[in-house]
């Protein structure tokens, strides 16, 4: 055997040793990925019409709520920057200003909201809005409908001041408001009248107008030619609310006790394709006052279907919540907070109001500083709001504090849920109807005001 020969595998084993052979490559660098993070700030005048709204900035905030960088709103109000975090913290800071009040501060925070859902922020600052979009008339409208012996309830989409029995087949709504954009269309609205008939059952007529010309009495004149069905109630329920939502305006508002066997609803009119019936219903549990201030818990339902017996389903939960209803030490002096014993909500938003200064002139100002945040964490008050420290932090002295403890029967993804309040909208107010988010919730309010 010559001994200046080498095996394969041992030449193989000497070079991988010395370095050699197939030794693997560097790895190339991998860029990180970017994502724009976009938020617009608007106000929405009498007609619905958007503008900007620019009194606004956002603080991009870490875990501990310490500011990172600061962002003005442009003059299309509009918050733009990149960011390679996929969830980001941030409060936003706006001017607020509300029917006669001083001008005061909205903060709002958000917990790992997504960066790249674009985001919007509804401001109200009733001094800036821009009413001259809109042509808006108020004047009296005369409803025309079936014979009523008694007349017990009316209704309107619209708002309105007073309302009279005219005749046992005319009722009066006095003082209606309805506004459009300039040259636009106006939009659809309701008027519906409750009673009963000769034999003594609950009977309602409605319906819908678009049409706002003034007659020759100068009034506006609307006959009701829709006539509301009765429709059963699986029975025992609670007492609810329901109504209907049409094109994002809530019509034919009702209140059911729980001894009703049945719910007038108008079925048949030419918009019910379009239309979702929302119920809500509510249970309360302790309530207390005293010379320092009142507290109160409660449960909240709501369920939105195209199917009313779906909607008329609805049902708070009657069991009261695991709270601390004494001391309220759910919420630390440190900031802290912890509602993981109400399991299965996955999001908290916790409402501060304050007893602030305006550290110019030491006069009385508003503000309000709300968070969006899963069942515990840390609230964004726990760290000082850069530029705004002298006017609220954690030892301003709070008027009421609420909390909404949240949960969606559509999912328990806590980024479903901070991406929809991240959108602008809220629970309270849900008009979105086709929303899968509020189609079933469920709601724990803790609300605790001070004297």
């Amino acid at each position: 055997m010559n001994k200046y020969l080498i095996s394969p595998l041992l030449l193989s084993l000497f070079l991988q040793g010395c370095g050699g052979g197939s030794s693997s490559s560097p790895e190339v660098p991998v860029d990180p990925v970017e994502y724009t993070f976009s938020l617009t700030a608007q106000l929405t005048n009498d007609c619905g019409v958007a503008s900007a709204f620019t009194d606004v900035e956002l603080l991009l905030q870490d875990d501990s709520w310490q500011t990172l960088n600061t962002y003005k709103a442009d003059d299309k109000g509009l918050i733009n920057f990149v960011t390679t975090s996929e969830f980001i913290n941030y409060t936003l800071v706006a001017k607020d200003q509300q029917g006669s009040e001083a001008q005061g501060l909205n903060v709002v925070s958000f917990y790992q909201a997504s960066s790249a859902t674009p985001s919007q922020y509804q401001a109200q600052f009733d001094e800036l809005v821009d009413n001259t979009t809109c042509e808006c008339l108020t004047q009296n409208l005369e409803l025309s409908h079936r014979p009523f012996v008694t007349q017990t309830d009316v209704s309107s989409s619209l708002p309105f001041d007073n309302w009279k029995e005219v005749d046992d087949s005319t009722t009066l709504f006095e003082g209606v408001k309805v506004c459009r954009a300039v040259e636009g269309d106006w939009p659809l609205h309701s008027f519906s009248v409750k009673g009963t008939d000769a034999n003594q059952k609950l009977i309602a007529a409605a319906d819908f107008s678009n049409d706002f010309s003034e007659n020759v009495a100068g009034v506006w004149s609307l006959s009701a030619f829709q006539v509301a069905d009765a429709v059963d109630l699986v029975m025992p329920h609670q007492d609810f609310n329901t109504n209907q939502l049409i094109k994002d305006i809530k019509h034919f508002p009702i209140a059911v006790t729980e001894d009703d066997d049945s719910v007038l609803v108008f079925s048949t009119h030419d918009y019910i394709s379009e239309a979702y019936y929302q119920s809500q219903a509510s249970v309360t549990f302790d309530e207390s006052s005293s010379i320092f201030g009142s507290s109160v818990i409660k449960t909240h339902h709501q369920v939105i279907s195209t199917i009313a017996q779906d909607s008329f389903l609805v049902k708070a939960n009657a069991q009261k919540p695991p709270i601390d209803d004494r001391n309220f030490s759910e919420i630390k002096e440190d900031g802290s907070y912890d509602y993981s014993a109400v399991s299965g909500y996955p999001m908290a938003v916790i409402s501060f109001t304050f007893t602030a200064y305006d550290p110019d002139t030491s006069l009385l100002m508003p503000a309000k500083w709300t968070f969006y945040g899963p069942e515990q964490g840390m609230l964004a008050i726990s760290a000082d709001l850069t530029g705004y420290k002298d006017i609220i932090n954690i030892d301003t002295d709070k008027k009421s504090t609420d909390i909404h403890l949240i949960k969606s029967m559509m999912t328990n993804n806590y980024q479903d849920y901070i991406k929809y309040y991240q959108g602008g909208n809220t629970v309270e107010n849900a008009i979105e109807a086709s929303h899968d988010f509020v189609r079933n919730i469920d709601e724990v309010e803790i609300s605790i005001k001070l004297k």
